[in-house]
């Protein structure tokens, strides 16, 4: 039987469920040796996660010009890949703060009460339509499988499907769902992208506070500056996930627009119908105005 890394920190709350899909292999936590201290982000894709670890770069080095290089220095820990051993050892021989990332879950990973763990969400249909251009950019055949070049199809499937990789309208839930459940613990934070947006500077403060690292008012004022959208897209060599690898058809364009409301113009009156449908059967009125919206919902749990 595995046992989960204690490194003197105690023993996790070991996960409920296990959460299936070809991307995610969740025994390489059993790997990864935790430290206090340690922050794992923990969103549905394309809700802000890289983002947000670009925030962690900034505030753990200090430095506005850091190399962030988050494929190497804050990886994936569960994703299933041959190169996974190696990253996860270079991940536990790290000195100094350290952080991580999974698409996984709450009740999918382990928790240790002496980690921080910080969610992310965002609008469900920006998280599809993002994802959808986040294919598009691959060199690589990874994902493109999961949803049809016809864009009314493909949300159809985003509706209805419950498959884990390529974040169906129901792996978000999923995710929301056990973050509410743990939203009561000290040290977990949810954040939502659109406050990100319109104010960054109150959610690079929270997640400084949540992590307890902070600098001089002058120095927190240029990572701030480093941390906005424009300026990590315009410096996706240092910022985005496995830039200079040829992954990307364009690193920058890692970083899409950024924007939100991505469906205006391009999805159907019954395309969102059927959307309004499926979310009044799996959330109540403010859990979803909150899934949506952020601090302009009224969901007060989060």
């Amino acid at each position: 039987m595995k046992h989960y890394s204690l490194n003197m920190i105690g023993t996790p709350e070991t996960p409920s469920r296990r959460y299936g899909g070809k991307i995610a292999d969740p025994d390489r936590w059993y790997d990864f040796n935790p430290r206090v201290g340690d922050i794992v982000v923990s969103t549905p894709p394309k809700s802000g996660t890289t983002w947000t670890q670009g925030i962690l770069s900034l505030l753990i080095s200090g430095n506005p010009a850091v190399d962030a290089a988050i494929s190497r220095d804050a990886p994936w820990i569960d994703i299933a890949t041959p190169g996974q051993d190696k990253i996860i050892a270079s991940l536990n021989a790290q000195t100094g703060r350290r952080q991580a990332k999974t698409h996984t879950p709450f009740d999918g990973i382990p928790i240790w009460p002496d980690l921080r763990y910080i969610a992310v969400y965002r609008h469900p249909i920006d998280v599809h339509l993002s994802f959808r251009r986040h294919v598009e950019n691959m060199t690589k055949v990874v994902l493109q499988d999961i949803y049809p070049p016809d864009i009314h199809e493909g949300f159809r499937i985003f509706l209805e499907g419950s498959h884990r990789d390529g974040a169906s309208l129901s792996s978000i839930i999923d995710h929301y769902r056990s973050a509410r459940a743990l939203a009561d613990r000290e040290n977990i934070l949810c954040l939502h992208y659109a406050d990100m947006t319109s104010d960054l500077d109150a959610a690079f403060v929270r997640i400084s506070d949540h992590i307890g690292i902070s600098h001089p008012a002058p120095v927190m004022e240029a990572l701030v500056d480093a941390a906005r959208f424009s300026n990590m897209k315009r410096n996706a060599e240092r910022f985005a996930v496995s830039a200079r690898e040829g992954f990307w058809r364009n690193d920058s364009d890692f970083f899409d627009s950024g924007t939100s409301s991505k469906w205006v113009g391009v999805l159907s009156d019954a395309d969102l119908a059927a959307y309004d449908a499926r979310m009044a059967d799996l959330l109540s009125v403010d859990e979803r105005q909150w899934l949506e919206l952020g601090s302009r919902g009224s969901d007060p749990s989060l």
